[in-house]
């Protein structure tokens, strides 16, 4: 029987946290305090289950028995990363990787216990040595895989890259592989195949050990369950989100899969649906060209924004300075339908929203009915462009006539200004309906602005609350000089601002309702003189509606309204830009449907 030696075990587990933490850090940029201290709790137990196994048989991790192991899961935690970071820490502002170094340090302690445990037991063995040699194989060869896209391409895997590798026919990938230059061709080979004989052999060799008879009574019960455990935990299906499914490289591959399925319902749908989709306005009674300009928020709360409520700090000096002229409109009681990205924006950019049964995928967008109204019809986003947080928001971004996203410029620094770089090469010679989609004050909240625009507490200092607002500051910055710029060279008439949702910045945010504080979002409307003269109507039922309740996923509604638009996939009654708004506090709901807003009782309070 093997004698747990502690003092070992410790030093082995504190080398691996040391490694972990530390390369998480360097690999990390632009995270805040909070996700630095999180992580660094997180990584503790993931240490002292990866030196777990070996400790319990009386053997070191790093002996030559546990190279295999060990080796895959510095690899995983080490390569998607480091790559990530070498390709894009120059121009993106904040990324973390943390479930990568999880993964490594877990699937250490997993396959360390396959070893063991299956270990010496004649043919038995040589059968789970198979097993886990192709595990293995299939673990260093993802990672391989990785190394090799860079080598080629001189950049990381990206969603197209996925995409492109998804959706190729196997004569393409023939075609493709012929047309690379024989000596990559060769060595990869040589080192597949090298790779794949090496595992085996080590594996045959070691299963064939009898290591688990150095395990005691209680040892081995302890591995079986962390066995048992760890398998459930890594492994998981999909839909239950194990922790393999939420690597970096996996979940993008993930979420291209989930794309190019959503992709597929959707775009049928608008294939055999949007010729029927029938959309008249009187909009041309405007001078033309002109602009209409739709500006998606993120995270930012109302209940934060000096505009809205009285503060002692001034968060947003331009939007509360415009707050009683004429020509803008602030809606004091906006509520998304629900507290994150996509639920909420599936809602609010097309026909679907709580109180109807219609869905996404069968659903028409604000960018159809602006096409058929007659606009040219543009998206930049400075959002993901794929992912579980962007999918169906890509989806209808693809549909405008001009789509782009700043990830996919490499040269693009991502605070928010970028945007204004592309709004300034859009053509003034037609009309635009233009949607502009901002990182805003998604976390980490210090990330999402330049130091030169820290007005609030120490620009070099982590503080959550101060960050926060400096973030809404400089999207009350941002959506300035898109206004100030689309009314002096687009000839704007019509502006649009809301929020995905909000957010408590000294909260943790919950994946499930927690209260109404992230539920508050802003949503205010621009005018031009010449649109108030023209639809005095509109103009008049906004103004009278600015104190009414709304949830942003009638935000289609509201586009269509200031679009003048006359359709039978458009309710006016559900626009609060006419006086037929039949929408009250008492009947509005949010939490996806399941809550009234009369269940708010703190508004008032800002809680």
């Amino acid at each position: 029987m093997s004698q747990f030696d502690f003092q070992s075990y410790l030093c082995t587990s504190l080398v691996l946290y040391i490694f972990s933490y530390v390369s998480y850090y360097l690999l990390s940029p632009g995270i805040g305090n909070k996700e630095k201290f999180l992580q660094m709790r997180r990584f503790l137990p993931c240490a002292l289950v990866a030196a777990l196994p070996a400790s319990l048989a009386g053997f070191n991790l790093f002996s030559s028995i546990f190279f295999l192991p060990l080796t895959t899961g510095l690899l995983w935690c080490f390569t998607f990363p480091a790559l990530y970071y070498i390709n894009k820490h120059k121009t993106t502002t904040f990324f973390t990787w943390h479930f990568d170094f999880a993964f490594g340090l877990y699937i250490i302690a997993w396959l360390s216990s396959l070893e063991i445990l299956f270990s010496g037991h004649g043919f038995i063995s040589y059968f789970w040595a198979i097993l886990v040699s192709i595990t293995e194989f299939f673990l260093l060869l993802i990672v391989l895989f990785e190394l090799f896209y860079y080598i080629i391409y001189q950049t990381v895997i990206s969603e197209n890259g996925l995409m492109v590798l998804i959706e190729t026919h196997m004569l393409e990938v023939k075609e493709y592989l012929t047309g690379l230059p024989i000596t990559l061709v060769l060595a990869a080979s040589i080192i597949v195949t090298g790779m794949l004989t090496y595992i085996f052999y080590f594996n045959l060799i070691i299963m064939a050990l009898p290591l688990m008879s150095k395990l005691s009574n209680t040892g081995l019960v302890i591995m079986i369950i962390l066995l048992c455990y760890l398998t459930f935990y890594l492994w998981r299906p999909v839909p239950e989100k194990g922790l393999f499914a939420r690597t970096g490289l996996i979940e993008l591959y993930i979420d291209v899969k989930n794309y190019i399925s959503s992709a597929s319902l959707y775009k049928e749908h608008h294939l055999s649906h949007l010729k029927e989709l029938s959309v008249s306005t009187n909009m041309n009674k405007l001078s033309s060209p002109h602009t209409i300009i739709l500006v998606i928020g993120e995270s930012a709360s109302r209940t934060l924004m000096s505009a809205f409520t009285t503060l002692k700090v001034n968060t947003t000096p331009w939007l509360k300075e415009h707050a009683t002229d004429e020509d803008f409109f602030l809606f004091s009681h906006a509520y998304t339908c629900w507290g994150q990205t996509v639920p909420s924006l599936e809602r609010a950019l097309t026909e679907f929203n709580q109180y109807n049964d219609k869905t996404f995928n069968k659903s028409f967008s604000i960018i159809d009915i602006a096409k058929k109204a007659g606009y040219t019809t543009w998206w930049y986003s400075n959002q993901g462009y794929l992912g579980s947080s962007a999918t169906p928001v890509t989806l209808v971004a693809q549909s405008s006539d001009i789509s782009r996203w700043t990830l996919q410029d490499a040269n693009v620094k991502q605070y928010d200004s970028a945007l204004l770089d592309y709004l300034k090469k859009i053509p003034t010679n037609r009309n635009n309906f233009i949607v502009l989609h901002l990182k805003g004050s998604h976390y980490n909240y210090q990330s999402r602005y330049p130091k030169s625009f820290a007005k609030f507490g120490n620009p070099s200092k982590y503080n959550v609350v101060d960050n926060y607002n400096n973030s809404i500051c400089y999207t009350d910055y941002i959506l300035q000089e898109i206004q100030q710029y689309a009314a002096e060279n687009m000839n704007l008439h019509s502006m649009v601002y809301f929020s995905d949702h909000g957010d408590v910045p000294n909260r943790r945010r919950q994946p499930d309702f927690s209260g109404f504080g992230g539920l508050r979002i802003p949503l205010f409307v621009y005018l031009s003189a010449e649109y108030k003269k023209m639809f005095p109507d509109t103009a008049r039922a906004l103004r009278n509606n600015t104190d009414k309740y709304f949830t942003n996923d009638l935000i289609y509604e509201l586009m269509c309204g200031l679009l003048q638009v006359k359709s039978g996939n458009y309710d006016s009654k559900n626009s609060i830009a006419t006086e037929d708004y039949k929408w009250s506090r008492e009947t509005l709901r949010t939490n996806l449907g399941k809550t009234l807003l009369t269940e708010d009782t703190t508004e008032d309070n800002k809680v």
